[in-house]
Order: structure tokens, then sequence, then C-alpha cells
């Protein structure tokens, strides 16, 4: 056995897991950001995958070299051939421009299917063209394994690095504090809500009766203009008051952005947010959602706190942090082989068990009258899709839509647990989104239906949602001129100092703010 094939082997291996190692090394640190760590064992089943994979594909190159020369050489085509689409779908997957990782990702199949025949017809017909090619792509196999000098070392040092464990929930009784006022705010924040898919144009069988209802009591705002793309980037931008476009993360989770003027990376501060603010100002504060670790970035402001952690594509299949290396290494070929209607269907599971794990929370977080500022993120109508609004039942699969009913019903729901609260005649109801329905990220995935078609016709409204219902409201007023959506940090961080308590305090601050 030569080194040149051990090299080969282990290049072959990393290249196919590259999409499971990758998040786990990546100089930005985003997995383990949204992560809940540590992540030893899902760290072991991937080494262990790793060490497997090298061995076989080892084993296949030097078992090649017995065979005839013909079939050595057609072997050999598919071989690079398939090495090349790996790379090719890994370097999509890296693509920051998302239609081209939507478009990808609904011709992946068609575009394997026919460069692996290609490769094929050349193998056979053209041996002067394709076995140079060959010797090239298995050069490149061979060198890539020398990243595993880094590779493996990081991922050894994050498997074994004694990170603490971080709960699901977070609760400081000696936080609670009190403002000397029976004020409360509750603020929901539901993830992708369109303005225009629930208030403008929904869809003819959609009815939203809960936002058109609280719409007709709220102050609203028609025309804001969003403060980013992406949950992670705009949430943060909202507590803090200042635009963030990118983001980064520590080995143990800590978020620093990038400050523009000037440019530097700085540490995201849990006392310059909203939650801040609302310590300092006597206010006691909680916090239940999904995606962002709120328990990790706020936990020194929160006086209670629960998040739905991101997962790694292992753990959509069933791997767990509570599992063994060994058991965990069984996952990663179960999902690398995964078909898409398994792997739409997993991600499906997921969502909805998020969904019901924060709204097993919420209940008891809005009836505890101690927590006076309320923060509550939910992942609807956020796709996939987890309910079918035509037999009004939870499920994966659906539409958009579905799950724009969804959330009208889970805001129903809420609205009746504020109401129901001692302190509901003075509970000011924030409802916002931190984006809209994204149609360029969603409209070329597999998952995209007819009826996401015809009720988009393909076109993006980037309006997010903000209604604000003061104490004791009946009538509605609409704001339909062009506004920032990060004023919805100024609006809030004047309600925390008590200069916004009412509609009447609002018209004077919209005025000074020359609206």
């Amino acid at each position: 056995m030569k080194m040149r094939n051990v090299l080969e082997g282990l290049g072959a291996a990393l290249l196919l897991l590259l999409p499971f190692i990758w998040p786990l090394v990546s100089p930005l640190n985003l997995t383990l950001y949204f992560h809940r760590l540590p992540v030893t064992n899902l760290v072991g089943g991937i080494l262990v995958d790793l060490l497997g994979v090298a061995i076989l594909a080892t084993g296949f190159l030097v078992g090649l070299q017995y065979l005839p020369a013909t079939i050595q050489r057609i072997i050999n085509a598919l071989f690079a051939c398939f090495m090349l689409c790996c790379i090719v779908d890994f370097a999509i997957r890296m693509q920051s421009n998302l239609l081209i990782r939507a478009y990808w990702s609904g011709v992946r199949r068609q575009s394997w299917i026919a460069i692996i025949l290609l490769s094929f017809l050349l193998a056979c017909f053209l041996p002067r063209i394709t076995q140079p090619a060959v010797r090239a792509v298995r050069l490149v196999i061979a060198a890539f394994a020398f990243s595993a000098l880094w590779i493996i070392p990081q991922l050894l040092h994050l498997a074994l690095f004694r990170q603490s464990v971080q709960s699901a929930a977070s609760n400081h009784p000696s936080a609670f504090t009190s403002s000397g006022s029976d004020r409360r705010i509750v603020w929901i924040l539901f993830d992708e809500l369109s303005y225009d898919q629930t208030f403008d144009h929904p869809a003819s069988d959609v009815k939203l009766p809960n936002f058109d209802r609280l719409r007709s009591e709220s102050v609203s705002f028609s025309n804001l203009k969003p403060a980013g793309f992406y949950t992670d980037r705009i949430i943060p931008s909202l507590f803090l008051g200042r635009r963030i476009d990118q983001i980064r993360s520590t080995v143990d989770g800590d978020l620093w952005y990038n400050n523009e003027h000037p440019p530097r990376w700085l540490a995201f501060d849990p006392n310059s947010t909203l939650f801040g603010l609302a310590q300092q100002n006597g206010w006691s504060t909680g916090v239940d959602g999904w995606f962002n670790p709120y328990c990790r970035i706020l936990a020194p402001v929160l006086s209670v706190c629960s998040w739905e952690s991101g997962t790694l594509l292992t753990e959509t299949y069933g791997a767990s942090e509570e599992k063994s290396a060994l058991t965990n290494a069984v996952v990663v070929p179960i999902t690398f082989f995964a078909i898409r209607a398994l792997h739409r269907q997993a991600l499906g599971d997921v969502h909805l068990q998020n969904f019901r794990n924060v709204m097993a929370r919420t209940q008891a977080l809005i009836e505890n009258d101690q927590v006076r500022f309320v923060f509550l993120h939910l992942n609807v109508p956020h796709p996939p899709g987890i309910y079918n609004r035509r037999r009004q039942m939870l499920r994966p699969g659906g539409t958009y839509l579905d799950n724009l009913v969804l959330a009208d019903d889970t805001l129903g729901a809420l609205l009746q647990e504020v109401y129901a609260t001692p302190s509901a005649s003075q509970t000011t109801v924030i409802v916002s989104s931190d984006h809209s329905w994204r149609i360029p990220m969603y409209r070329h995935a597999e998952f995209w239906s007819d009826e996401e078609e015809h009720a988009s016709g393909g076109r993006f409204d980037d309006r997010p949602v903000l209604l604000i219902h003061f104490p004791g409201q009946m009538s509605g007023n609409d704001i339909n001129a062009a506004l920032p959506e990060l004023l919805e940090h100024d609006i809030i961080a004047d309600m925390l100092r008590g200069q916004i308590s009412n509609s009447e305090n609002f018209a004077a601050f919209l005025s000074q703010h020359n609206h």
C-alpha cells in the first residue's frame, strides 16, 4: 500500500464528510453559537465516521489497482467525478447568495446524474482525455488530506474541551425587582411574518381574525423598512438599536458583531440592550424563544429565560449529546443517504417540536406577573410547514399559508392569557416580526408549492410587522410613513423609561421624530 493511497483515502473521507465537519471548524463558529454546549459526543461520532470512511476509502483505492485496466479506468473516472460533485456541492453551500443555494438544492440530483453519466461516457470512449483529468483530481484529493493537520486537532479540542452545560431554561428569583409601577410589556415576535400576506394581500382562503382584530385596536406600521434579511442579525440589532450585518462567535458561543464605523469587531454587550435598560430602570425581564441563544447572550440581564437551540444535521436524524460517540456515528451514514422526503420530514419534526417546546413555557411566563418585560420569539410562520389549516391540526408538512394560520391561532391563545392576568389593564402588547416572508430564499427550494407561488406571485414584499396595543386602546391608527425597523428599539426604550405609556405619549414621540 502506497502512502499516496492513504492520503487519497483520508482526503476522500474529509471531502465526503465536509458538510458535517465544516460547521464545527468554520472560523465564524456560528454552529456553536446557535447550539447548546457541550458537543463532545456529537463531535466524537463524526470523528469515528471520519476514521471509518478513511479506512474504507483507502482499501477501495488499493483494491482498485488489481482490477482489469478498462474497469479500473471507468471506476477511477466515476470516483473522481463523485469527489468533484462533493466539492461543487460544498462550494454551493458556502455561497452567500441564497438564490444560488436554493436553486442548486432543487437541481442537485439531476446535476449529479448528468455529471456521472458524462464521466462514464468519457471513460469509455475518450480515455486520453479522461485519464489525465482523473490523475489531476486524485492529486487534489491527496493534497486535501493535509487539511486534517488542523481539522482533526480542532475537532478533538471541541470534543475534549470541558464546556459548561447550558440548560434549556434558567430562573433567577433573586433577580426579580419592582419598577414601582404596575406597567407591563409583552413583546411577541413571530418569525417570518409578512405584513403583505397578513394584512394587504392575504390568500382568499386564509382567515386571520386575531391579527385583524388586534390591528383594528392598535397602532400599526404598514411601511417598515427591514433591518436586514437574517434573524440572527435583526433581533440583536433591535435589542441594541444599531444595525448588525455581520456576526461571529467564539468557540464558547459568545457573540461578536462587526461595527462599520469604524470597522472593527465588538463583543455583544447585554447591558447595552433593551433588557439591560429594563434592568437599569427596575423592570424584571423574561425571554422564551428559539434559534438565538438568548439564555447565553443575555444571561446577566434576564430574570427568567428559556430557548430552543439550533441543531446539527445529525441531530435531525436522532444523534444527541446524551448518546455515545459510537451511537452517534451510526447516524451520519443515515443522514448522508437520507432521501429528500425523509429530510423534509425530519426538518418538519424538529420545527414542530421546537414550536411545542416554546409554547409549553409561554403560558407560565405570561402568567408570572413578577416578570414585567416579556419577550417571546415564536418560530411561526417560518417554514417548514407544521400545520394543516383545513383540519386545524399540528403535523409536519403544509405551506407558509398553513403556518400563517397557525400564527394567528397562536396569537389568539397568547392574547387570551395576557388578558387573563391581573396586570392586563396595565399591559402594552407589541406584536412584530423580524423580517417578512423571504421569497428569494424559498422559491427555488424543493418544498415550494404551487399554493405559495400563487399567493406570493413570485414577488418579495420585504415589510415586517409592527403592532402596538396600549392598555385600554379601542381604535386603530395606521402609520404609513416609510420608517426604519430599528425605530422599534427606540419605542420600547422610551416605554421602559416611562416616557411612553399610552397612545397620546406615543403620538408625541412620533412628532418628535418628524413623522
